[in-house]
């Protein structure tokens, strides 16, 4: 009896020994369980050190937070298609292994690649359950699963959640508060020009929307308006993208058109047909090239450059002291860590008062 006791108690101490040392020396095994921006409680390692961003925005977001180091798998369609901001200032991500193709992935890719988390946006509740449970990998979603832009405060909310998860909260702080203070730079210097400047008929064609589009597509709630205190002609309630018919938009007859140059061979063809050469806008030689940010949803620092190329066309020179060009890539080392304008210029055209033959 003696002899069992000892044998059990020996027994119950290896055991105890063995979860200690579990414990201390393999931290992943225990997590905690966190709530993600979808509502889903999901029990993520207690250390992270290697992740995948599937879907669009959520690799640009793990550059924003400098966390790109952290990546070991990129969606076929981030390598293939270099043409955003952030895969251009972080070209080492396409030598990265490819974890299947855009919107989420291939699950034998990523189980393969054994990341410690992955980070996915606009996916379904259900899609993100069956991915984690085909990969064995935690998955969180930085938002829910309704398509389009995000919005500025799915940027904030998506920031704040995963800065804990990736040890990156200064970071976080620090773009979130940078963010807010282009925007009331902008703001705030639009609200010293006349009034008269503010009401002049402008509108911006050539709107992505589920690839590139003509002169028809425009963004109703276009944000680099917004900034500026300056309206699109055509207004729809809470509408953003919308096509319009080439008779309204000769009605409305713009003074100034902004080219969404993700769209600009369209935009071209567009308005070469004879109708559109009685836009004022078109014979008054008033349209201008912006860079297109809506791509794999917002790449918030290209609406920020955007925007201060805007002001300076629409109230003149003197609304910031540096070219618009200068100011782009201000923009864009701090968001990014490089200064990438040239890059979009030569890929999309930059800013410049263009004009059709």
């Amino acid at each position: 009896m003696l002899k069992d006791f000892i044998n059990k108690q020996r027994k119950l101490s290896i055991l105890l020994l063995f979860i200690f040392f579990c414990f201390m020396f393999s931290p992943n095994i225990f997590g905690a369980a966190v709530t993600d921006l979808a509502g889903r409680e999901v029990m993520i390692p207690e250390e992270i050190e290697e992740i995948i961003a599937v879907g669009p925005g959520a690799l640009r977001l793990v550059v924003y937070l400098e966390a790109d180091s952290m990546v070991i798998g990129i969606e076929e369609f981030e390598r293939r298609d270099n043409n955003r901001p952030y895969n251009i200032a972080k070209a080492e991500l396409r030598d990265l292994a490819v974890i299947g193709p855009q919107f989420g992935g291939d699950a034998e890719l990523i189980a393969a690649a054994e990341p410690d988390l992955i980070i996915a946006s606009y996916l379904s509740k259900t899609e993100a359950d069956n991915l984690a449970a085909k990969t064995s990998i935690p998955l969180v979603l930085i938002n829910d699963e309704s398509a389009g832009s995000m919005s500025e405060k799915e940027l904030t909310e998506a920031l704040n959640f995963l800065a804990p998860l990736l040890n990156r909260e200064k970071r976080a702080e620090e773009v979130i508060n940078k963010y807010q203070e282009y925007k009331n730079d902008l703001i705030n210097r639009a609200a010293d020009f006349d009034q008269s400047l503010k009401e002049k008929k402008l509108y911006i064609g050539g709107i992505g929307h589920r690839g590139a589009q003509g002169i028809r597509s425009t963004e109703t709630n276009y944000l680099p308006f917004q900034y500026l205190d300056l309206e699109n002609v055509f207004q729809q309630g809470d509408k953003s993208n919308i096509f319009i018919s080439g008779e309204e938009l000769l009605l409305k007859d713009p003074e100034i058109i902004f080219i969404d140059q993700g769209g600009m061979e369209l935009v071209k063809n567009d308005l070469n047909r004879a109708e559109y050469a009685y836009l004022q806008a078109v014979t008054n030689n008033n349209l201008y090239g912006v860079l297109p940010y809506n791509h794999y949803t917002t790449n918030f620092a290209t609406v920020l450059a955007d925007a201060y190329y805007i002001a300076q066309v629409i109230f003149g020179p003197d609304f910031i002291e540096e070219d618009p060009a200068e100011k782009a890539d201000e923009i864009y080392q701090f968001f990014l860590g490089e200064k990438v304008y040239q890059d979009m210029a030569e890929i999309f055209g930059g800013f410049k008062n263009i004009s059709f033959d």
